[in-house]
């Protein structure tokens, strides 16, 4: 009588329907205070008692800081694009290996059923964001344990990024090493050629034999012009004695004319002759100059290779190997009390609705 009495005089002093049913609601909760504080006080009992009782797991961390190749110039080795960072994350995946884990696994001794399922529960790694760290966390039963295993991946990733860059150098000199092989080979495939064209196709004796027959066609020449002339001279001649001369010189003249004739014959077909050989003497010095460029560029591309090896991907390098841990990472009381006692009032506060309306249903 009294809580009706209450509802009509706030319903005469001007409350609507919506604001009576809100402040009914505020008196039911209110009236049953004790309850939702034995009940809260109970879950974050038994919280607290549930978290005592479970086995403490302690996180250790190690950081791992990427590096750019050796090779970079140091004055654009702060300029590092953000594409470039996202792009480190791909070394998660050396940390994240199954074969490196199982590795530690059996390296600490560590009893497992399921590589999968032990590394979800132990092993977590992330490379944090716009930055060049890779950080590596391990949870295990014991302190030290979880300390020493992280660290222990830790040296492994680093480990095998630099196995996985020298395999990747090795190679690519491999290659290199096969390239500047076959250009040798092609060298001395040009020198031996060139070595056989010269000894078989001598150009420079066939143009002294050239020269040498110049010269022997100027002097016929010269010698025919004179004979010829002599014969023009004995000609404008009455005298018997110089006319009985003219057919022996004329007879000399023609046969001087056909010397002349047959060397020049013979330096036209020479000629060409010399002509054919330096053209192929030009096309085979191109050649071997083509390969002795190709073997010296090989050779210096295999040279820089080996001096640069291990040094043209990003290097890794731990930075913190990790602490002991002084405080157990799980259980976390605080949030398991928390957790608890929120879960505790919204089923309760629940219930407790449920209830109210299905009590004012019952008394309309």
């Amino acid at each position: 009588m009294h809580t009706e009495y209450k509802y009509e005089a706030r319903h005469d002093s001007g409350y609507d329907a919506s604001e009576k049913n809100a402040f009914e609601y505020v008196d039911y909760l209110r009236l049953r205070w004790r309850l939702i504080a034995a009940a809260c006080v109970t879950a974050a009992a038994l919280s607290l008692a549930v978290s005592l009782l479970l086995p403490k797991r302690y996180t250790a961390t190690a950081s791992i800081v990427i590096e750019p190749p050796a090779g970079n110039d140091v004055r654009t080795a702060t300029a590092v694009s953000p594409v470039y960072l996202e792009s480190l994350k791909s070394y998660e995946r050396f940390a994240d290996s199954d074969t490196l884990f199982a590795g530690a696994v059996e390296h600490f001794h560590l009893a497992a059923g399921g590589i999968q399922a032990l590394k979800q529960q132990v092993l977590k790694v992330t490379k944090l964001r716009d930055t060049k760290i890779l950080e590596i966390s391990a949870t295990l039963p014991q302190p030290g344990l979880a300390q020493q295993f992280v660290e222990y991946v830790a040296e492994q990733t680093v480990k095998l990024s630099r196995s996985e860059s020298m395999a990747t150098d090795r190679e690519m000199i491999g290659e290199q090493e096969r390239q500047s092989a076959e250009a040798q080979q092609r060298l001395s495939h040009a020198q031996q050629e060139w070595s056989e064209y010269e000894t078989r196709e001598p150009v420079g004796a066939l143009k002294a034999q050239i020269e040498s027959e110049v010269d022997l066609v100027g002097r016929l020449s010269q010698t025919l012009i004179d004979v010829r002339s002599t014969i023009a001279d004995y000609a404008e001649k009455t005298d018997v004695n110089f006319t009985s001369d003219v057919p022996g010189l004329r007879a000399r003249a023609a046969e001087l004319a056909k010397k002349v004739a047959e060397l020049e014959k013979d330096i036209d077909q020479k000629s060409g002759l010399a002509s054919q050989r330096e053209a192929g003497r030009q096309k085979l010095e191109a050649e071997l100059k083509m390969s002795q460029t190709a073997t010296e560029t090989s050779a210096a591309r295999l040279r820089d290779l080996r001096a640069t090896a291990g040094m043209r991907g990003e290097r890794l390098r731990v930075i913190d190997p990790g602490i002991v841990p002084q405080h157990a990472s799980s259980p976390n009381i605080p949030l398991n009390m928390l957790a608890a006692l929120l879960l505790t009032l919204i089923a309760l506060v629940g219930y407790l609705t449920v209830s109210f309306s299905y009590g004012r249903r019952r008394a309309l």
